[in-house]
């Protein structure tokens, strides 16, 4: 008995030493690679620019609006392209599609999509989120990302390329916030499907589920208000049925707090397109790596039994 422990926890070490090792082997001739970035407006996306652009990549940064697009234009270096781009739009993407092959020397592809814009509608029930308000969710989240792969797709391929997903915890466990949890479900099941058909290519899929930060679209304050008016356009009687669950979601949320510490994930986005042998899943950020994903892998009947607490 005490050998085969032995043994397991010997085979555990060397796994983990050589999966460090390995990791840590690095691509190289950054200055020659290409990278497109959305949602660079701020928070993520804008840090991972940055650092790209500090690591000396040739980087395309999709911004939303006139502001993030200045912002990077006077901070970074001649190697980022900034430009508008809103992943709802399938004339937008054309156009950035356009913009990227014009840039790009002759016979070079892209060597990596960071799929990072995304949006918080709103965390309220089920009862209380309307049919427009998964739209809404779903058009960044999920569509705007499927399509953006769907049209760089064949640049990335051209140079067996990464193209990094932002899903999140919630991509893995349904709890709370069911708007942005289906949006994201979709993005895991999408990343899993691509990243199959996509082994004898050479072009690597990743998928960053992060845990809970502070960034501009989750704010605490917007987070409620989305919940109140949510709250407010209910019929009375579905009003008293949500009436305590609401109270103590306003107390939990202006007590607990993200993590503001954003380079965790701006470090696994990096990770994934600066490493020879990227991971197939990140889970930046303690909530994620050590709560959510392991009550993910548990028994539905344990799990559910766990959450209940927490929903009420």
């Amino acid at each position: 008995m005490i050998c085969t422990v032995t043994v397991f926890i010997l085979t555990a070490i060397t796994y983990y030493i050589f999966d460090y090792l390995l990791r840590r082997l690095k691509v190289g001739g950054y200055h020659n690679r290409h990278v497109l970035v959305t949602g660079c407006d701020s928070g993520f996306g804008q840090r991972t620019v940055i650092k790209l652009d500090n690591l000396g990549f040739k980087v395309f940064a999709g911004c939303l609006t006139e502001d993030g697009k200045k912002y990077l234009s006077q901070n970074c270096s001649k190697s980022v392209v900034p430009f508008l781009l809103d992943v709802r739009s399938n004339e937008s993407i054309q156009s950035a599609l356009d913009l990227v092959k014009q840039h790009l020397p002759e016979n070079t592809g892209l060597w990596g999509l960071v799929n990072n814009a995304g949006i918080l509608v709103t965390m309220a029930p089920t009862e209380l989120c309307t049919k427009s308000e998964y739209l809404t969710s779903m058009d960044v989240n999920l569509f705007g990302l499927i399509e953006m792969t769907r049209l760089f797709l064949p640049l990335i391929r051209k140079c067996q390329g990464r193209i990094i997903n932002t899903s999140s915890w919630a991509g893995r466990l349904a709890c709370l916030a069911p708007v942005y949890v289906l949006s994201k479900y979709g993005v895991e099941a999408y990343s899993d499907i691509l990243r199959r058909e996509m082994y004898t290519t050479g072009t690597k899929v990743c998928i960053v589920e992060p845990g809970g930060f502070t960034t501009p679209i989750s704010s605490g304050e917007k987070i409620l208000e989305s919940v109140q008016k949510a709250y407010d356009q209910a019929s009375e009687d579905i009003q008293s049925v949500y009436k305590v669950f609401v109270k103590n979601f306003f107390k939990r949320i202006l007590v607990v707090q993200g993590s503001s510490n954003l380079d965790l994930v701006v470090d696994t986005y990096i990770h994934g397109l600066t490493s020879r042998f990227p991971r197939t899943r990140y889970t930046p950020g303690n909530d994620s790596k050590f709560l959510y994903i392991p009550i993910s892998y548990l028994p539905t009947c344990l799990a559910d039994w766990i959450l209940k607490y927490n929903l009420k």
